[in-house]
């Protein structure tokens, strides 16, 4: 059985008014804007990148206060490219020889400040978050309260050294003193039974639950990303709280056991 290897790096460069030259763009290379459109990879991709935002703004504004960051299909689009690239040249360089933020200069996206992430070996958007969360310099990355928006692009190519790439920018865009609004722009949403945005319903959305009531309970002021209280609160009764963290794990441990025909509702406190 083959091991992948893992691999990360990180740049943040402030580069406003800068010109950047590299290889034009192909704007067909990966749609992640039009969904009626979509192939089954770029599905997949696409539900990659929403994780991937909704796990970001849980460090940011979930556990430290930090404004949330947006993101859009252009943006995701061109890291896209940035996470195939990767596949062939590991590093902040493309492989025509130019920087890696040339390719957000291509597509005529405006910033004022940028930063990349890069990952390499890790399958799903949950442990290439936790990758990068465990390096300094990524970490602070992430966190830097001035970034406005963000991409997240995903690559697969089995027969690479490391078969799972990603690449992450995050950007300072601004209209006077409000962030830019981009074509397109939203938060990726969390649906009942998933506040932490993972796409799943398990343990790790029970700890987010019981972290807000602890905090709450104590009369402490918790910020939370958006949609998160409406996801909560899994018995819809206006307090999010033990009951609903209660409901998610007993479901979790249920569909664990293998009960496939479970559904969240059936573990409900009336």
């Amino acid at each position: 059985m083959k091991k992948n290897r893992v691999l990360s790096g990180f740049l943040a460069c402030c580069t406003a008014g800068v010109s950047m030259l590299g290889s034009a763009i192909n704007a067909g290379a990966i749609n992640l804007h039009d969904s009626a459109l979509m192939s089954e990879e770029e599905k997949q991709i696409k539900e990659y990148c929403d994780i991937a935002v909704n796990l970001v703004n849980n460090e940011r504004v979930f556990y430290r206060g930090l404004p949330e960051v947006a993101t859009f299909p252009l943006l995701n689009e061109v890291t896209c490219i940035r996470a195939e690239e990767l596949a062939q040249e590991f590093g902040h360089y493309r492989p025509d020889g130019s920087l890696c933020f040339s390719v957000v200069k291509q597509a005529k996206i405006k910033y004022g400040s940028i930063a990349e992430n890069i990952a390499a070996g890790r399958a799903d958007p949950a442990s290439t978050m936790q990758q990068w969360m465990d390096s300094k310099g990524h970490r602070e990355n992430i966190l830097n309260p001035t970034y406005t928006h963000i991409g997240i692009g995903y690559f697969y190519k089995p027969e690479t050294t490391y078969t799972y790439h990603w690449s992450m920018f995050l950007i300072m865009s601004t209209k006077g003193e409000e962030p830019a609004v981009f074509e397109g722009q939203y938060i990726p949403e969390r649906w009942l039974g998933d506040p932490d945005g993972s796409h799943e319903t398990n343990a790790a959305d029970a700890k987010m639950i019981l972290y807000y009531a602890a905090n709450r309970a104590a009369g402490i002021s918790i910020s939370t990303p958006t949609g998160f209280t409406e996801a909560a609160d899994i018995n819809q009764d206006g307090n999010i709280d033990a009951v609903d963290a209660a409901a998610i794990l007993e479901y979790s441990a249920a569909k664990g056991a293998g009960g496939d025909n479970i559904q969240l509702s059936d573990f409900i406190w009336k």
